[in-house]
């Protein structure tokens, strides 16, 4: 890997770790949420301080280089943390529907039990 790419790699990912963290400490990201993101900044941070380990897991897996390794191994993370996003967003809509329905109904419950004790003290 040519230097200014390991370089590259470091600043991003310390950058991209140190984001994590700030947004956690300031509270405007949660720990149990951020976990997978600190992992992939670690990642990009032990790939670009050890290449070789880098290059002979791509060469082990048959691909040409490290750079095509974690091109491919980064989209595959992404694409799996939008599917595992798209899946939490379909629950919460559904609890949302849950929800409405039921205050619907409890709205409704208190209406009719305001039209009995209106009727009952005329």
């Amino acid at each position: 890997m040519p230097l200014q790419l390991r370089i590259l790699a470091m600043i991003l990912g310390f950058s991209f770790f140190t984001l994590t963290v700030h947004l956690v400490r300031k509270d405007r990201a949660e720990v149990r949420h951020m976990r997978k993101w600190l992992l992939l900044a670690t990642i990009i941070l032990l790939g670009a301080l050890f290449p070789d380990l880098g290059t002979g897991i791509a060469h082990f897996l048959g691909i040409v280089n490290l750079t095509s390794l974690v091109l491919f191994g980064l989209t595959g993370v992404l694409l799996f943390f939008s599917l595992k996003a798209q899946i939490s967003l379909i629950n919460i809509e559904k609890q949302n529907k849950i929800l409405t329905q039921e205050l619907s109904l409890l709205k409704q419950k208190v209406r009719e039990a305001e039209n009995d004790s209106a009727d009952l003290s005329q």
